[in-house]
Parts: C-alpha cells; sequence; structure tokens
C-alpha cells in the first residue's frame, strides 16, 4: 500500500495539555469525519513532546480537506510545532 502521512511534533506548555490532547481528538476526526483523512495516532515522547502520525490518501486530499476547513485559531501553550510529510511505502498497521 502507499499513500501519503504526515508526522507531526509540538512541545506543549504543561498547563495546556489536557486542552491539546482534547482539540488535537476533535480535529482529527473532524478531518476524518467530514474530509477524508485515514485517521491520525497521537503518541508522547520520553522527553514529553507530542507526535502524531496522521494518514491520508494523498497529499492533494489533505491539501483540499485543510483548504475545505478554512485557517485555524492558534492553539494556547503551543510552545513548538513542526511536521514532516512523508510518502508510505508499505503500511502495516492494524486497529484493535
Amino acid at each position: 500500500m502507499t499513500g501519503f502521512a504526515v508526522l507531526y511534533r509540538w512541545a506543549v506548555e504543561p498547563d495546556h495539555e489536557a486542552y491539546f490532547i482534547e482539540r488535537w481528538r476533535a480535529g482529527t476526526a473532524l478531518l476524518r469525519d467530514r474530509y477524508g483523512a485515514l485517521g491520525s495516532c497521537l503518541a508522547r515522547t520520553d522527553e514529553g513532546e507530542f507526535i502524531a502520525f496522521a494518514r491520508w490518501p494523498s497529499e492533494e486530499a489533505r491539501a483540499a480537506a485543510f483548504a475545505a476547513r478554512g485557517p485555524l485559531e492558534p492553539w494556547p501553550g503551543i510552545a513548538s510545532f513542526s511536521e514532516t510529510k512523508l510518502s508510505v511505502i508499505a503500511d502495516l498497521l492494524t486497529s484493535p
């Protein structure tokens, strides 16, 4: 299977972590349910950064979804953010 994915990385101020997780869940569900995203997995590093691996049918589908959704207000408590675009070579993930 091939496809497109994005690896996101955030440093979040400790007093905003619960809000960040709630907003990530809502945003991911919206993108999946309304705009065709294939879902995402949120994890945390030993150093405390949040990492999300998000799947899309294509880079074009992601761009169209973000354009249709419109710009977002800044998330409070985000100290840093980065994203890395990935071409999926093989996918052996399963969901319980």
